[in-house]
């Protein structure tokens, strides 16, 4: 019965063996199928070449299995043609990231650094208001990040080391975001925030030009902005730039 089996997959061989352009109608029709998923990491758009070519030269040399040889070339060039659409919208996501990137490191405040800053006012998570003009007397952090930023969320354990070491009367340290009110609350309660988080509202520049966050603004008691920094700092360095700015006057001082 295997001598039977056996003579039977030989003989269909050798039908196949006989039908000219067989493995190329195959081959094609099997890169074609290939060709489409795979052309989301755009493999797909070499398997839809070959296909493609294969196809091509089966159909020029006029072997049988022309419908096959059709199937091969038309999936191979959908294959090809989803290729270059996933290549071509990489290309704009890679090019958007670029120009991002570059707008994130061209963007300075130096104009802003020795001026008094703009006043406004935010409301924290309360709902009490906050103007800035009413903390002058007071050395003033102004953070500006986000839940979901992983550079702020580093950040966070040195600004609740900061609000332990400094008075409250000396240091105000206030988060600032465009998150909801709810996520802000959740956030602080599970992170165990001791600071003033408040919700980003219609501020002035440059405040309103923030497109890297953390973007951390050191104030003094005059209200003049002292420093200003972009991403992440370690504890050392945060407290550092606040001592840069003016000292608490010592009320044993003559005027």
């Amino acid at each position: 019965m295997n001598g039977a089996f056996d003579e039977q997959i030989s003989n269909t061989q050798e039908r196949q063996a006989r039908i000219p352009g067989l493995n190329l109608a195959i081959a094609a029709l099997v890169l074609g199928v290939a060709s489409i998923p795979f052309s989301l990491i755009l493999i797909g758009g070499i398997y839809g070449v070959i296909g493609l070519v294969l196809a091509i030269v089966h159909l020029k040399r006029k072997y049988p299995l022309r419908a096959t040889a059709v199937w091969g070339l038309s999936l191979s060039s959908l294959g090809l043609l989803f290729s270059a659409g996933f290549g071509a919208y990489y290309t704009s996501e890679f090019l958007q990231i670029q120009e991002t990137m570059s707008m994130l490191d061209s963007q300075s405040y130096d104009e802003w650094l020795d001026m008094e800053t703009p006043d406004f006012s935010v409301k924290d998570l309360d709902g009490t208001e906050i103007q800035l003009s009413e903390l002058r007397g007071q050395r003033v952090v102004l953070d500006f990040w986000a839940t979901w930023c992983p550079p702020c969320r580093r950040e966070i354990p040195h600004f609740i080391k900061l609000a332990n070491t400094f008075d409250s009367n000396d240091l105000v340290i206030i988060g600032i975001s465009s998150e909801s009110n709810e996520t802000l609350r959740s956030f602080a309660k599970k992170k165990n925030i001791n600071y003033t988080l408040a919700v980003d509202g219609d501020l002035p520049s440059p405040y309103a030009n923030i497109i890297s966050i953390p973007t951390t603004f050191f104030i003094d008691r005059q209200g003049v902005i002292r420093n200003i920094v972009t991403g992440y700092h370690d504890f050392d360095k945060l407290k550092a730039l606040i001592m840069t700015l003016d000292p608490k006057p010592d009320p044993n001082s003559p005027n």
